[in-house]
């Protein structure tokens, strides 16, 4: 099942339906949008041409046999590789429960891609993710960015955990939640993670969960880091 991915897109507001209407002309068309809201760091906003504009969250089920092609055009249209214009990253899919669902989430795509494109890019990065109590997003990037991290995305929610789970672990779990995303190096991952854990953890009032997913075929990161790493 290497050979399907979950595609992660994130774009100023508004963007998100553009790039789900150029996947869908490579037969991408399982998607689900989120709303967002970006933390670069302020005094990084003026190099890098970010802004802390709200943003879209854009998850799509992507083939081999789509694959780089349409991440490529959508790097072209959207200029992702241009600081500031987003960023777009894939994570691996394990498995999947049964071939109906596989044919709901791939739809008319293939499996069978070339040899360039079933290839397994190597991570070079990891994606993140940080669930918090509201109110903790500021303490989250205050303890990331010294650890190596960019910037962040986030996606309020909120939770459903069950009580059993609560008296379990002997904390009271708010419902209300902000899911952060950061996009980090993989020899930064640890050291950030670290960070997220000892400022916002369980142990805190952020009751924060942390852990990481490898992600790769990474779009829209590396021209923002040189940049940043000049200042």
């Amino acid at each position: 099942m290497s050979t399907m991915k979950m595609l992660f897109t994130i774009v100023d507001r508004g963007k998100g339906q553009v790039a789900a209407d150029l996947l869908r002309e490579y037969g991408v068309t399982r998607h689900f949008i989120t709303l967002g809201n970006g933390t670069a760091h302020k005094d990084l906003l003026g190099t890098l041409g970010l802004s802390d504009t709200p943003k879209d969250v854009l998850v799509s089920f992507i083939s081999a046999g789509a694959g780089r092609r349409a991440m490529a055009r959508l790097s072209r249209v959207l200029d992702i590789d241009m600081p500031g214009k987003g960023i777009a990253f894939t994570c691996g899919i394990n498995g999947v429960a049964g071939t109906r669902v596989l044919s709901a989430l791939i739809g008319e795509q293939t499996l069978n891609g070339s040899q360039e494109e079933t290839e397994m890019e190597k991570c070079t990065h990891d994606l993140i993710i940080a669930i918090v109590n509201r109110g903790f997003t500021d303490v989250v990037m205050d303890a990331a960015r010294p650890a190596g991290a960019r910037g962040g995305t986030v996606i309020h929610a909120r939770g459903a955990g069950a009580k059993e789970a609560e008296k379990f672990f002997g904390i009271t779990i708010q419902p209300e939640k902000e899911v952060v995303l950061i996009l980090a190096k993989d020899e930064d991952r640890n050291a950030i993670m670290t960070a997220i854990a000892r400022a916002a953890g369980l142990d805190s009032e952020g009751q924060g969960l942390v852990f990481s997913l490898p992600a790769g075929d990474v779009m829209g990161v590396a021209r923002q880091q040189n940049y940043s790493e000049a200042l």
